[in-house]
């Protein structure tokens, strides 16, 4: 989980009013991206969210040696 320094973030972005990438506000974020030190949860919107959380693992299909 990544954890998000407050410093210099708007009182919106830490209140989760807006993405703490972006400062998009609508539609109002909603993907749980991190934390701050507090333990808050640090919200982003689904574009920003999609950058910042890794993929799932693809399922690898192995044959095998011949």
């Amino acid at each position: 989980m990544l954890t998000f320094d407050p410093d210099g973030l708007s009182c919106a972005q830490l209140d989760g009013d807006a993405c703490v990438v972006c400062h998009k506000r609508w539609p109002r974020p909603r993907v749980r991206v991190g934390r701050f030190p507090d333990d808050a949860p640090a919200m982003a919107c689904a574009d920003c969210a999609e950058a910042l959380v890794p993929a799932s693992m693809a399922t690898v299909v192995a044959f095998p040696a011949r």
